[in-house]
């Protein structure tokens, strides 16, 4: 019985064995190289501004059907310093591959530019956003629609990984990774067949797993989804790409730590009947209560002024300065003469009542306040420009905050680069460590709790760190040790200014900060597509709003000046 038992435990493990070493063995079968793979490729190199316009004419009209290209850049790294960005390599999903070398050509072709700034093409990689980058500090070229396929891949369930990783796992086509052509020179005067046919690959596997993904992600036919129209016959709207384009995958949140606190959260989120309700750790995470409650405030005379919440309507009475008129709805009658009155679109803004749900969605269960421009450069502006800043203020639900602060990254990068006013994490840092301060404090500490079992070389290291700091003594005493063991390590850099101040004094004296104000507001319809922002909001509403006070007299040509309307008498 025993025996049996063994036998068919052994022949089990065996037919298991066989089964693996099957599936290897297909797996290995259906794997082909590169070279043999992509055959069929259709490679034009690209040297000139002349040939450079034909080549943009194809790629344009081969991706009309799927409004996306794979895209890659390759460069030459000296002594570890990356140089220029040499190759641009663009690819259409049928197999035509347009290779730029714009080490050659010295600058992006105006017809190749408008390609990459065109956002209703997707520029699908892994990693675009960092080429992007690239271009931008080499060229002066801010592309928009980069997709990181790695977003995709983990919608779709699938185990992340670099471009080669991918294009083995999803395609089963193993790319020529080998560090002498990755790091061959490609400013070379001519590029060898294999740096040619190395550069396509990578750009075309990029949009073959991208189609492969999206396809997978919607489980139907390539022609079938991307052939969707709607009623009024426009182009399904891609809003799986619309969601990651220009979001690099690195700033995506962590799942699994989602995952691991999102009991904690909801716990956190759910009152006693079960609503969502403002978390106590995060009091402005999301709103339980309307942010609009459409109270009216009236002149001396009766004329709506503009409507405002309870809390301000209120206000004005319990100080004696208005009258109630009617409870339901809430109106409010001042008892002397407002600065100024409504006058012209721009007054009529605020007269309109407004709705408590997301501004680009509609949802209407949850919202968060989003400051369309936000706050660390809008605290730089005058006075006169942060009055009436609700205008700037709309709901979004949770999701589209989440999407649209983390969209917002990249104009931030943007006006970074504009203004010379680097991001925090760019060491441009309010504080500073000192390194030589931290290898004091540290030989202090473990002097005073490990100092009878260090051995004696290294103790006397130590207080040698401690006496080239502290020259007037000559022993290491106990006090001297406790003494040094608090001694700071930090320090405020004197000579920080914030991303925020910097950028806003770049405007000050060059386009004027009402074109900041507008830039994040174009940014902001660009980016989020919102279908329900409120009646007569207006790109341009300061500079509507202020033009009123000029033209009444009420605005200084200083102010003119710093605003950017001052036109000189």
């Amino acid at each position: 019985m025993i025996m049996s038992k063994l036998k068919i435990g052994v022949t089990s493990v065996v037919a298991l064995g066989c089964a693996g070493i099957t599936y290897v063995v297909l797996q290995r079968l259906r794997e082909k190289n590169a070279s043999d793979a992509l055959n069929y490729l259709t490679i034009d190199i690209i040297s000139s501004e002349q040939d450079c316009d034909q080549a943009i004419d194809k790629l344009r009209r081969k991706c009309w059907e799927h409004h996306a290209i794979g895209f890659d850049c390759e460069w030459v790294t000296e002594q570890g310093r990356r140089q220029p960005v040499a190759l641009l390599q663009l690819s259409t999903f049928d197999g035509y591959c347009a290779l730029f070398r714009l080490n050659q050509i010295k600058t992006i072709p105006k017809a190749l530019q408008d390609l990459l700034q065109d956002e209703t093409i997707y520029k699908v990689g892994v990693a675009p956003k960092d080429d992007a980058r690239y271009l931008s500090q080499d060229y002066g070229v801010y592309m928009e629609g980069t997709l990181d396929v790695r977003h995709l891949v983990h919608l779709c369930g699938y185990e992340s990984g670099g471009l080669a990783s991918l294009s083995k796992s999803l395609l089963g086509i193993v790319l020529d990774k080998t560090w002498r052509i990755r790091c061959s020179d490609w400013e070379a005067e001519q590029l060898s067949e294999r740096q040619i046919n190395y550069a396509a690959a990578d750009a075309h596997v990029a949009i073959r797993i991208f189609i492969k993904l999206i396809n997978d992600y919607h489980r139907r036919g390539i022609v079938s989804w991307f052939r969707i129209r709607n009623g009024n016959g426009y182009w399904k709207d891609m809003d799986i790409c619309k969601r990651y384009a220009n979001v690099s995958y690195n700033a995506k949140l962590d799942v699994k730590k989602n995952d691991k606190n999102s009991n904690h959260r909801s716990k956190e989120r759910e009152g006693k009947s079960g609503k969502e309700v403002e978390s106590k750790r995060y009091p402005h995470a999301t709103r339980s209560k309307p942010l609009y409650h459409n109270c009216f405030l009236e002149a001396p005379d009766g004329e709506l002024l503009c409507t405002c919440d309870n809390n301000k309507a209120m206000w004005y009475v319990t100080k004696a300065l208005a009258d109630v008129v009617s409870e339901d709805p809430l109106k409010v009658r001042l008892r002397f003469e407002p600065a100024g009155r409504s006058v012209g679109d721009v007054g009529r803004y605020y007269q309109l009542t407004k709705e408590n749900k997301c501004v680009v969605c509609g949802a209407k269960d949850s919202y968060i306040r989003k400051n369309v421009v936000p706050r660390e450069y809008r605290k730089y502006f005058p006075e006169i420009m942060k009055e009436h800043s609700s205008h700037d203020v709309v709901l979004l639900c949770v999701a589209c905050h989440k999407l649209s602060n983390m969209l917002d990254r990249s104009l931030r990068e943007q006006l970074a680069e504009q203004c010379a006013a680097p991001l925090g994490s760019h060491g441009n840092s309010r504080i500073v460590e000192d390194t030589d301060c931290k290898k004091i404090r540290s030989a202090a500490r473990a002097l005073l709790s490990r100092k009878h079992v260090l051995p004696e070389a290294r103790r006397k290291e130590l207080e040698s760190v401690i006496l080239q700091h502290y020259l007037l003594h000559d022993d290491v005493t106990e006090e001297l040790l406790k003494e040094a063991a608090q001694i700071d390590v930090v320090y405020e850099n004197e000579d920080y200014e914030s991303h925020g101040y910097k950028v806003t004094e770049y405007y000050r004296s060059n386009e004027g900060l009402l074109r900041l104000e507008e830039q994040w507001r174009e940014y902001f319809l660009k980016t989020m597509h919102p279908r329900y922002m409120p009646e007569l909001w207006s790109l341009k509403h300061n500079e509507e709003r202020l033009t009123v006070r000029l033209k009444e007299g009420r605005l200084s040509e200083e102010d003119q000046k710093l605003l950017g309307l001052y036109t000189g008498y």
